[in-house]
């Protein structure tokens, strides 16, 4: 299954926790293109929605894990895994999560 949300509900850099079929998604978008997390962190699973999303970086507010948007990867600890990415399409002016198929966590 999938949700779909209008393109123009996010600006750049911005970031919009979704639930797409009871799962916790946070959907990006960086330089037009659309990404989609888990919207936990994989350390102290805490809420990436009110964390600070800078280029493709994303900044968890706990303790400051940073992943990056395209491939879920952990690029500055403390936390050691990645995080869950869904498949991101836009048609029809809706861009659409995917949570069918998750894709792997990124390397630590």
């Amino acid at each position: 299954m999938n949700t779909s949300i209008p393109m123009n509900a996010l600006r750049d850099g911005q970031t919009m926790p979704v639930r797409v079929d009871g799962t916790e998604v946070l959907l990006c978008r960086v330089d037009g293109a659309f990404f989609a997390v888990g919207n936990y962190c994989s350390h102290a699973r805490q809420a990436l929605h009110t964390g600070r999303l800078r280029g493709y970086e994303l900044t968890c507010p706990l303790h400051g894990a940073r992943f990056d948007v395209r491939d879920g990867r952990c690029v500055r600890g403390p936390a050691t895994e990645g995080l869950p990415t869904y498949r991101v399409f836009v048609e029809g002016g809706k861009v659409n999560v995917s949570v069918g198929g998750v894709r792997a966590k990124g390397p630590p």
